[in-house]
């Protein structure tokens, strides 16, 4: 199918290192998916048997990207409020997870993929148990995911959580028109051996596959691997050689210069979680110093049980404004550098190739804004409007690989309502006697 996207005005993205530019009068030409024309609407190819989309005069930009998260926790949307990290693991989500099932798990992650669309994510990160159901649900509901199974245990054995994210891989990677890939993972050092670590990498190599990793979101984690290693987590995972791989760390809030120059060195993916890094008080992770030293930075909200939604906008403007504060100094990040981060940086991390941009030959992830609300008038600076002025509820069309998963409210061939019904009562079957005192249940 041919379709032409008509009166918007057109933001191609950040390409590396370049500003944000802003095209008026533009259009968009879409066919099987892919961008055969992207810009001015005066000039712009002829049309034959073109299905129109009216753009409205929103501004399309490209879809956002995040790059951690847990979809399925949107079942555990702000279990534990208020707990630092540990506490909140062991006292509530960990109680909750014990009693999931595949099919919950399958409803709480569509439930976080429309979410995701409504706020114009087309991509995600996620690191969870039955993967199979994650990968099912991204299916369902038309968006992409970059899913892993995390290795856990200690000494040797692993409880064949390696073989199963393996598994994973040769089953379902580039499946769903290359909409669902797999990455390995790793949960964090914390819950994990050295043994483990280096078979992971090993079998990482061997499948020429991605790694997906918690790293250095605590102080107590970093504090609690010098005391088991010797090392940082950072560190710990390179000398074993995980970073060998393409690699994704999420979080990395404690990092010294030594770590960050490891990151940059071997080229990992950072996924900074402003918000659920803030909710949790496990602190502000040294962005600018990242981005100085080379390090390729990407956003993501972390699972709604933390966040507590899943809206992309609110770390982007976040991460702008955040630092600035921290540094004292309000060049330290560029509008033009946080909306790569969730957009092309984050793409890249999941291995999503030719998408984050809106150009030709690219694939069509879209998401059109609505800038007639008082909140965005009068687009002095349109860069510094995207990111300081956007709210979620300013995406009025999310289009993932050329299909319209969400328009005006509505999430097309979905049936919102039985899925809300579903997720309600799983919800409180996983949380009956959590609100409140629980006993800690310790995963070490």
């Amino acid at each position: 199918m041919y379709k032409r996207i008509t009166n918007i005005t057109l933001c191609p993205g950040v390409p590396d290192g370049e500003p944000l530019t802003f095209i008026e009068g533009a259009c968009i030409d879409i066919r099987d998916g892919v961008i055969e024309y992207a810009g001015k609407g005066e000039g712009a190819p002829a049309t034959i048997g073109c299905e129109f989309i009216d753009g409205g005069g929103c501004l399309a930009v490209p879809g956002l990207a995040n790059a951690h998260t847990h979809a399925a926790m949107s079942l555990l949307r702000g279990l534990g409020s208020d707990l630092r990290l540990q506490d909140w693991l062991t006292k509530k989500i960990f109680p909750a997870e014990d009693r999931l099932t595949a099919d919950d798990v399958y409803v709480g992650a569509q439930i976080a993929f429309v979410e995701m669309l409504r706020y114009g994510v087309t991509a995600s990160a996620d690191m969870y148990m039955f993967p199979d159901e994650v990968c099912d649900a991204a299916e369902a509901v038309g968006i992409r995911v970059a899913m892993c199974y995390p290795a856990t245990g200690q000494g040797s054995d692993d409880g064949g959580s390696i073989e199963k994210g393996a598994d994973l891989l040769r089953r379902r990677h580039n499946t769903a028109n290359g909409r669902v890939r797999i990455m390995l993972g790793a949960h964090a050092e914390y819950t994990s051996s050295p043994d483990i670590i280096r078979a992971l990498a090993e079998k990482a190599r061997d499948l020429g596959a991605s790694i997906h990793a918690h790293v250095s979101e605590t102080r107590a984690e970093v504090e609690g691997c010098f005391e088991r290693h010797g090392v940082s987590p950072v560190k710990y995972f390179a000398d074993l050689g995980l970073f060998d791989q393409p690699a994704l760390a999420a979080h990395c809030v404690y990092l010294s210069d030594a770590d960050i120059d490891i990151l940059a060195a071997k080229g990992v993916f950072v996924a900074h979680n402003p918000v659920s890094n803030l909710k949790l008080a496990s602190g502000v992770a040294p962005v600018p110093a990242m981005l100085n030293a080379g390090v390729r930075v990407c956003l993501g909200t972390d699972g709604s049980a933390s966040n507590n939604t899943l809206n992309l906008w609110e770390e982007i403007r976040l991460m702008s404004i955040l630092h600035k504060g921290i540094s004292g100094d309000p060049a330290s990040i560029s509008p033009s550098q946080t909306f790569h981060a969730a957009t092309l940086a984050g793409m890249r991390a999941m291995g999503f190739e030719r998408v984050g941009l809106l150009v030709p030959g690219w694939r069509a992830d879209i998401a059109l804004i609505d800038r007639s609300g008082p909140h965005h008038w009068p687009i002095l600076e349109p860069a510094g409007d995207l990111v300081y002025s956007t709210q979620g509820a300013d995406v009025r069309m999310t289009i993932v690989d050329g299909i319209v998963r969400y328009i005006d409210g509505k999430f097309p061939g979905l049936d919102t309502d039985d899925l809300k019904k579903r997720a309600c009562v799983a919800a409180r079957r996983l949380t009956d006697g959590l609100i409140g005192g629980a006993e800690p249940i310790d995963r070490a």
